[in-house]
């Protein structure tokens, strides 16, 4: 059986496949906001405390960057980086 304890909180991907720093983010930040949306508030708390220092520090970063740009902004920067990946 394989660990993926470094790969997963509970059916959770923590995306570290995911080469790309701010699509890891982003992929994060999502699935914390809908663990919230859900009311599951504690498994988003224990979902970011899965990740490292520099996995929380990207997540912090998205954040502000979300703060500072507005949400679609980011977004359509996200997927611009995508189309000449």
């Amino acid at each position: 059986m394989t660990d993926n304890t470094k790969h997963y909180y509970k059916e959770l991907s923590l995306f570290n496949d995911i080469e790309n720093n701010s699509h890891r983010a982003w992929n994060r930040l999502t699935t914390i906001s809908n663990l919230k949306d859900k009311g599951r508030q504690r498994d988003a708390a224990n979902y970011l405390d899965k990740l490292d220092d520099t996995g929380r520090a990207g997540v912090g970063l998205m954040l502000l960057a979300i703060k500072n740009k507005g949400l679609e902004t980011v977004r359509a920067e996200l997927n611009r980086g995508l189309e000449t990946a």
